[in-house]
């Protein structure tokens, strides 16, 4: 009998995240390529928010899972789990681009990105001066914000999940709360910082996926209402097509909180709907889910890395350099995370096993085997 835990279609929805935020930062570093420089896709901003809402769908429903095993939650085994995942490319990473850039250049700043507090970097700019180094440091280092969001909320999260008396409650009123803080923030005309980091600091939209998991967990007829409707998967896909389209600004200081919403929608079906409109269980998503960590992490350096053997091709079609930028680049991109995760990342994978109480897995091929 096969013991672990696996959910459908997840790697699909990491895929997509991650190419969203590697498609996105190319478009905005093609003067990198002699070409103008185009806009910052919303995509890679609602991308970043699709994996915050995935990871805290998937977290808090192994954290479950774990207490229904076991009658409680082992604390400090679940933050060596995060440590062995996040910490090792995270600092490995840092260290490249700060080594590349010159550690001569740092300035003090840097102790944010250290620390894993980037987003409050973020937050002081305009306040205290927030330079890093070099203007290609911070663009090399500049999508880390997540990470520390992500590792903020974490260092709390599994306490909050053993108070499983207040644990529903808290999450259906957390999140509204958290609407309604940066609302009443934004009518009263906040300092731009606290706006700032309450834009970042997606806690609501972490918060959003652990509600999903709660209701999935439980088995809750919400969940059985969802994935029953065939015409709310459908909008759920219509809008991720306009936010690729990057038309979807419905009420900007909600929009994130609707994308994670609307993101659960998808969840639910990918996991629990065998009749669903897309399914993202394939072999291309599986593989691009299992290293999307690697694509989110490296692809602004092998963006501005790749710069240097494209400017020599010297490629005059404007339209045809464009496309041979962006394939090359995605798939330069995903050759550098490949090796990144068979060859660094899972020795740590493999240490990390030694602290798991719930074994999970990600992809079909390893639920088999």
């Amino acid at each position: 009998m096969n013991d672990k835990i696996y959910l459908p279609g997840l790697n699909g929805i990491r895929a997509i995240a991650a190419l969203s935020v590697v498609f996105s930062h190319i478009n905005n570093r093609l003067d990198y390529y002699k070409l103008p420089k185009s806009e910052l896709l919303d995509l890679a901003n609602f991308g970043v928010t699709v994996f915050f809402t995935l990871s805290g769908f998937l977290i808090t429903y192994l954290l479950l899972k774990e207490i229904e095993k076991t009658g409680s939650i082992d604390i400090k085994k679940f933050y060596m789990r995060r440590v062995l995942r996040i910490w090792p490319l995270y600092y490995l990473y840092l260290f490249i681009v700060v080594f590349l850039n010159g550690i001569e250049n740092l300035q003090w700043p840097i102790l944010f990105y250290i620390f894993i507090l980037p987003n409050f970097k973020n937050s002081f700019a305009g306040v205290i001066a927030t330079v890093v180094g070099s203007r290609n440091l911070l663009l090399m280092i500049g999508h880390y914000w997540s990470l520390g969001v992500e590792e903020q909320f974490y260092a709390f999260w599994p306490w909050m999940v053993r108070k499983t008396e207040i644990l529903f409650r808290f999450l259906v009123f957390f999140p509204i709360f958290y609407i309604i803080l940066k609302v009443s923030l934004k009518v009263l005309d906040a300092p731009y910082g606290l706006l700032t980091f309450l834009h970042y600091t997606r806690f609501g939209c972490l918060t959003i996926g652990a509600l999903g998991a709660y209701l999935f967990y439980h088995n809750s007829t919400k969940v059985k209402w969802i994935i029953s409707k065939w015409w709310l998967e459908a909008f759920a896909w219509l809008l991720f097509l306009v936010v690729a389209m990057n038309k979807f600004h419905l009420a900007s200081v909600i929009d994130h909180e609707i994308i994670s919403i609307v993101t659960l929608i998808i969840i639910f079906n990918q996991i629990a709907n065998p009749k669903r409109l897309i399914s993202l269980e394939n072999k291309t998503f599986d593989y691009l889910g299992k290293i999307s960590f690697g694509l989110y992490v490296y692809n602004p350096l092998v963006i501005y890395g790749m710069s240097f053997l494209m400017n020599k091709l010297d490629i005059e079609n404007q339209l045809l350099k464009q496309i041979t930028i962006y394939v090359t680049v995605v798939l330069a991109i995903v050759l550098v995370a490949h090796l990144s995760y068979y060859y660094f990342e899972k020795r740590f994978l493999k240490i990390k096993l030694q602290y798991t109480t719930v074994p999970s897995v990600a992809s079909k091929s390893e639920f088999i085997n």
